[in-house]
C-alpha cells in the first residue's frame, strides 16, 4: 500500500482530473479491432454514473449489421454477457495488482477504504480537499488507470474481448447501465467495427530533442495520434541502441489538452548523468487498451555545457570624428569560458545583426567603431568554447546628423484624360533615407503645398487635379527626409499640361466700316494662353447654301482684316472663333452683318445698237456689258415722240431683241437696263432710228 500511495501522489501531481468535466451522465464506448477478436473499452462521463455502474454493472449487446459486406435486412442483436459486467469481488484482485501497478490503482479506487491522494498528515487543508474530491479522485484516477491496462479494466468490468468476431462481420456493440433510471439516466454508448478493421498501430514521427547542460527536451507530433494513443514511453539508450530502457517508471500524459485548444505536441524533460554520454532516445504509444505501439525513430545527442555569464554593455560615447567607444561588463570567472567577444550591429533593434567586429579578447572591455549608420543598435556576444553564447542587450547608438539628402532626380510624370496625376522619381541613396515629401502649385511661381501629412515612402504617387480649372498647367516638386528628418532641397520643379477640355474664350468684334466697297473689320483677341489662331468666316445672304466660308486664318496676332471680294448691294454676316493648341474652339462672336451700298454705274450697258432692215420690216437691237450678276434685262420703247415704256423683260442670257411692229415713217426710240440678282437697276442706255 505504501507503493500505491506513492504512485497515487504522483499521478494527482502529473494529470488533470477527468471528473472535473461537465458532461452529462452517459457511456463512452471505444473498441479496436485484434487479428482474431474485437475489444471493447467502455467508461462513464461522470463519477455518479460510474459509482453507480459499478454497482449495478452493464449490459453488452453486439449486433451484426453487414455479412460478407452486404446489409442486413434485420440485425441480428446477441447479448454477450450472462451476468451483469460488475467489478471482480477484492480476493480476484490479488494476483493481478502483484504485476500490475495499474490494477491496484482500480482495486484501491473501487475497495479501498480511504484513497488519499497527498500528504500533509490528517489534519490541514491539504486532508479537507482530498476527502471532499475523495469521489472525484477514485473515478478518474480509475479511467487513467484502465487506459494503461486493458487486463485490469475487464477486471472491473469496463472491458470485453469478443472471441467469436468474425472476420466477413461487422458488428454495432452497445453498452447500457443497469443501474435504475430513477436513480440516474444514463444514455447509452456504442461502436460500430469488425474485425476487418483490423490495422497496426502507428509509428510516432517528427520526434525533436533539445538538449542542454545535463539535460534533455523531447517533443514529438500529438494531434496526429491523439485518436490512437492515450498515452506515451519515453525509452533512452547509453549503449549505441542495443539496449531502451524506460526513462520514466510511468507513462507520460498530455498536461496540455484543453477544450477547442489541443496542444499539437507532446513534451518530455528529462535529466542527463553527464555532458558526455551519447544518449539515444525514441518514443512508443499506448492505446486505450493498454497495447504499445512500434517505436519511434530515435533521436541522438549528448548534453553541452551553458554558458552562465552574460555581457552587460555599460556605455557608449561618439567622437566629434564619429568614432564610437563602446564598454561593457563581464565576470571575470567566465574569462576561461569563452573564446572572446564578438560586437553585433544592426539597423532596428528587432535586428537582423550583422557581426562586424570579431576575434576581441576575452578580458577586453571596450572597442572602438567608426562604421556607424545613422541609426545602431549594438550587441556584445560572449563566444562559448563550448554550448550556447550568450548575448547582451541591445543599446542604441545614434551619431549627430545634421546634414540632409540630396534632392531627389528624375522626377517625371503625367496626366491622364480624368486628372489622374502619376509622378515618379529616383530613389535618393542615402543609407538613412527615411521618405519623401511631395509638393504642388497651380502657377510657376506660386509657393508650392504639401500632399501628404506623413512621410512617404514609394517613388512613385498618385494624385488628382480638377481639369475644368482655369489654370492649363499643375507644378510638382519632391524634397526627400531622412531619419533624422533633415529635409532637402526641392527636386527640379516639374510643369504638367493638363488635358484641354475647356475651350478658349471668344475674341469681340470691336468695330467694322465699309469703304469704297471694302468691308473692314476690328476685332479684341482671345485672352487665353494657348490660343494657336483666328479664324473669320463669312456667309453672303444672296448665297442659297447658306454656307459659312473661311476668309482667313490668323496665327500671328492679328486683329484687323479688309474683306475685298464683296459685291454692292450685297449683304454679308461675319463671325470669328479662336482655336487652341489642342484643337478646341471658342464659340463663335456675336455676328456683324453689313450690306454693301449698291452703284447702279457698275450695271451699265455699255452699247446699244438698232439696225433697220426695210426688206424685212424689223428692227433688230443688239446690246453689249460686261456685268456680272445680272438677272435680266428689262427693254424699253418709244414711237412717233412718244415717251418710253416698259416694251419687254428677257433674261440674262438674251443680248439681241427684234421689233416688228414698226410703220413707215415713224421715228423709234429705245432703251435697255441691266437688273441683278440683289433687284438694282442699271442706268438706261437709249438709242433712236427711223423706219
Amino acid at each position: 500500500m505504501r507503493r500505491l500511495s506513492f504512485i497515487l501522489l504522483i499521478l494527482t501531481a502529473v494529470m488533470p482530473l477527468r471528473a472535473q468535466r461537465k458532461d452529462s451522465a452517459r457511456i463512452a464506448v471505444t473498441a479496436t479491432a485484434r487479428q482474431h477478436s474485437i475489444l471493447l473499452r467502455w467508461g462513464m462521463t461522470t463519477s455518479r454514473a460510474w459509482k453507480l455502474g459499478n454497482q449495478y454493472g452493464f449490459q453488452l449487446t453486439r449486433f451484426t449489421v453487414t455479412r460478407d459486406g452486404k446489409l442486413l435486412s434485420s440485425p441480428e442483436a446477441k447479448v454477450l454477457n450472462t451476468q451483469p459486467l460488475r467489478p471482480k469481488p477484492l480476493n480476484d484482485w490479488e494476483n493481478i495488482v502483484q504485476h500490475d501497478q495499474y490494477a491496484a490503482i482500480i482495486a484501491q479506487a473501487l475497495y479501498g477504504k480511504d484513497f488519499e491522494v497527498g500528504g500533509g498528515g490528517d489534519k490541514g487543508i491539504a486532508s479537507i480537499m482530498a476527502q471532499s474530491a475523495e469521489q472525484e479522485q477514485r473515478f478518474s484516477l480509475s479511467l487513467y488507470a484502465a487506459d494503461n491496462s486493458f487486463e485490469a479494466a475487464v477486471m472491473a468490468g469496463w472491458g470485453w474481448e469478443d472471441k467469436e468476431a468474425r472476420p466477413n462481420e461487422k458488428y454495432l456493440y452497445r453498452v447500457n447501465s443497469l443501474a435504475p433510471q430513477d436513480r440516474l439516466a444514463v444514455d447509452s454508448g456504442g461502436v460500430f467495427i469488425g474485425i476487418q478493421d483490423y490495422a497496426p498501430l502507428p509509428v510516432p514521427g517528427d520526434v525533436g530533442a533539445v538538449f542542454g547542460d545535463k539535460q534533455v527536451a523531447l517533443s514529438w507530433d500529438y494531434s496526429v495520434l491523439k485518436h490512437y494513443y492515450t498515452s506515451w514511453i519515453v525509452e533512452r539508450s547509453k549503449d549505441g541502441g542495443k539496449s531502451f530502457e524506460p526513462a520514466r517508471s510511468l507513462p507520460v500524459t498530455n498536461l496540455n489538452e484543453k477544450e477547442n485548444k489541443p496542444s499539437p505536441r507532446m513534451y518530455f524533460l528529462d535529466s542527463l548523468e553527464d555532458n558526455n554520454t551519447v544518449y539515444q532516445f525514441r518514443v512508443r504509444g499506448i492505446s486505450a487498451f493498454g497495447e504499445k505501439g512500434p517505436p519511434s525513430a530515435v533521436t541522438t545527442g549528448k548534453g553541452r555545457h551553458v554558458l552562465i555569464y552574460v555581457p552587460n554593455i555599460r556605455s557608449n560615447q561618439i567622437s566629434a570624428q564619429g568614432k564610437m567607444t563602446l564598454t561593457w561588463d563581464f565576470e571575470t570567472a567566465g574569462n576561461t569560458f569563452i573564446k572572446g567577444f564578438a560586437l553585433n550591429q544592426a539597423a532596428s533593434e528587432n535586428g537582423p545583426y550583422k557581426t562586424v567586429l570579431t576575434n576581441i579578447a576575452p578580458d577586453q572591455r571596450s572597442l572602438q567603431y567608426d562604421q556607424l549608420l545613422p541609426s545602431n543598435y549594438f550587441t556584445i556576444t560572449a563566444v562559448a568554447k563550448e554550448g550556447e553564447s550568450t548575448h547582451s542587450f541591445p543599446v542604441l547608438v545614434q551619431p549627430v546628423d545634421s546634414t540632409p539628402p540630396a534632392p531627389p532626380i528624375g522626377l517625371t510624370g503625367t496626366v491622364d484624360s480624368n486628372g489622374v496625376v502619376t509622378l515618379s522619381w529616383k530613389a535618393n541613396m542615402e543609407k538613412d533615407m527615411l521618405g519623401y515629401k511631395v509638393f504642388r502649385a497651380g502657377r510657376l511661381n506660386e509657393e508650392l503645398s504639401p500632399l501628404v501629412d506623413s512621410i512617404y515612402m514609394k517613388t512613385v504617387y498618385k494624385d488628382t487635379v480638377p481639369i475644368k480649372f482655369l489654370n492649363r498647367k499643375v507644378y510638382y516638386a519632391v524634397a526627400a527626409l531622412d531619419k533624422r528628418y533633415n529635409q532637402s532641397d526641392y527636386s527640379a520643379i516639374l510643369e504638367l499640361k493638363k488635358p484641354d477640355v475647356i475651350p478658349p474664350t471668344s475674341p469681340v468684334f470691336s468695330a467694322y466700316k465699309v469703304v469704297d466697297g471694302q468691308v473692314q473689320l476690328s476685332w479684341v483677341n482671345s485672352g487665353d494662353e494657348d490660343v494657336a489662331a483666328h479664324l473669320l468666316y463669312r456667309k453672303a445672304r444672296a448665297d442659297t447654301s447658306r454656307k459659312w466660308v473661311l476668309l482667313q486664318t490668323f496665327r500671328d496676332g492679328t486683329q484687323y482684316y479688309a474683306d475685298l471680294h464683296t459685291e454692292g448691294g450685297q449683304t454679308y454676316t461675319y463671325i470669328l472663333f479662336a482655336k487652341d493648341s489642342s484643337g478646341l474652339e471658342s464659340p463663335p462672336t456675336q455676328p456683324i452683318t453689313v450690306t454693301i451700298p449698291a452703284d447702279p454705274n457698275d450695271i451699265s450697258v455699255k452699247a446699244l445698237n438698232a439696225y433697220v432692215n426695210r426688206d424685212q420690216r424689223y428692227i433688230e437691237l443688239s446690246w453689249k456689258d460686261n456685268n456680272t450678276g445680272i438677272n435680266e434685262y428689262q427693254l424699253y420703247k418709244g414711237a412717233g415722240g412718244q415717251p418710253l415704256s416698259l416694251w419687254k423683260v428677257v433674261p440674262a442670257s438674251v443680248k439681241t431683241v427684234v421689233d416688228e411692229s414698226v410703220k413707215i415713217n415713224t421715228d423709234y426710240e429705245y432703251g435697255v437696263r441691266a437688273v441683278n440678282k440683289n433687284g438694282l437697276s442699271g442706268p438706261l442706255k437709249k438709242v433712236k432710228t427711223n423706219y
